[in-house]
């Protein structure tokens, strides 16, 4: 089942990052999704075989998952649970020349459940480096997403509003919610840079982080008391609401951002200038340059990317190629 160029094809780069990096839940799924269809004449024999036995498997009521978790501290990775196997076909999705697939028993993957928030937050800070703070800005939503983003550029999210977290703590009446919202007041600065952006969003707003912290808890008490935790179609409302918000938040960051960050003077040509002394022309083209210099930046972080993951592969291509006689050479394309 060669998905990989089908796959790249469809999503090269994903957050700056080549393909396949990053992509562990894509390449799960389209595995699983090709396993509902293929035919044992589609594949290899080798392969076939192994198709037939897994078939038979589940035929028999063996358990075959997706599973998504806490992979040996370091990262969260999507793999499957075919019995007491761990089967992960996207081994390759944090290191591109690792092989791209592991098998393993599962007591020897390392592989566990995000317990609570509070782990969640340890791997989302080491495997993404963004900033996580209880989430005291949209009270409404709190009980079910109680912790927001802040990555490295800047950009708030709601993260962590999937189908696994909120059976986490609707699991348990919002009790791991609260855990996290009764941490101290989110900082003032990532509040009021929320609030900016969700302004227009149609959201009721606290006054403060100590305001939303307690708006926050009423929320969980008073979902816990309507037992909506219990509603099966909850989740799927939250994770539209989520959506909705985290598209709010990056248009808005896009537009203003980088406003916030204009310097009130810039030198030209070893001149320095009043930035509110120039013409509404000249303010235009300015605002055009430094658009211009930010899309290069990007691109060019792109292509340092891209230079990298070619490195990384042009060294696994030498490895596996066979021996050459002595004063031969090999060129790579």
């Amino acid at each position: 089942m060669q998905l990989d160029p089908e796959l790249e094809r469809r999503q090269p780069v994903k957050l700056g990052k080549p393909y396949p990096l990053g992509q562990c839940l894509e390449i799960a799924e389209a595995v699983q999704a090709r396993l509902r269809t293929v035919g044992e004449s589609d594949l290899p024999a080798e392969a076939a075989i192994g198709l037939r036995a897994l078939r038979a498997f589940q035929r028999a009521g063996g358990d075959f998952r997706l599973v998504w978790g806490d992979l040996r501290g370091q990262y969260f990775q999507n793999a499957f649970q075919v019995g007491t196997l761990y089967i992960d076909v996207a081994n390759d999705t944090v290191t591109p020349t690792k092989p791209k697939v592991e098998i393993l028993p599962f007591h020897e993957a390392q592989f566990v459940p995000i317990r609570d928030f509070a782990h969640f937050r340890q791997i989302a800070r080491r495997y993404w480096g963004d900033e996580i703070y209880p989430n005291h800005v949209l009270p409404s939503l709190a009980p079910h997403c109680p912790l927001i983003h802040v990555t490295q550029g800047g950009c708030i999210k709601l993260h962590d509003a999937t189908q696994y977290t909120l059976a986490m703590t609707h699991a348990e009446a919002f009790l791991p919610s609260q855990q996290v919202l009764r941490e101290a007041p989110m900082p003032l600065s990532v509040f009021k840079q929320a609030c900016r952006a969700l302004k227009d969003a149609g959201h009721k707003l606290p006054s403060s982080p100590e305001h939303g912290r307690t708006l926050a808890l009423q929320q969980c008490r008073q979902q816990q008391a309507k037992r909506s935790h219990l509603d099966p179609h909850r989740p799927n409302r939250v994770i539209q609401d989520a959506r909705q918000v985290n598209l709010h938040l990056a248009r808005w960051h896009q537009q203003h951002i980088h406003r916030e960050k204009t310097m009130p003077t810039i030198k030209i040509d070893n001149i320095e200038y009043d930035l509110d002394s120039l013409s509404e022309d000249a303010k235009a083209q300015l605002q055009s340059i430094q658009f211009v210099d930010q899309e290069l930046a990007r691109l060019q972080a792109q292509v340092a990317a891209m230079q990298t993951a070619r490195m990384a592969y042009a060294n696994a291509l030498k490895a596996a190629l066979p021996t050459v006689a002595s004063g031969d050479t090999i060129k790579l394309p």
